[in-house]
């Protein structure tokens, strides 16, 4: 099984942080379990994994 993650909006609410070269999915403004910080898809990339569903 494959899985898609999809993931948009403009992102006009995180801006200037998110603009025409930057999309806010891959701002890394989250804090991840080992206090690093992660972006919106390594976050649910990481939870998949956690979860068994997805091995890479």
């Amino acid at each position: 099984m494959q899985i898609i993650l999809l993931s948009g909006g403009s992102g006009k609410r995180l801006w200037p942080l998110s603009n025409n070269t930057r999309s806010k999915q891959f701002i890394k403004l989250l804090t991840a379990p080992d206090g690093s910080k992660e972006s919106m898809v390594q976050r649910v990339v990481r939870q998949l994994r956690e979860t068994g569903i997805c091995d890479s």
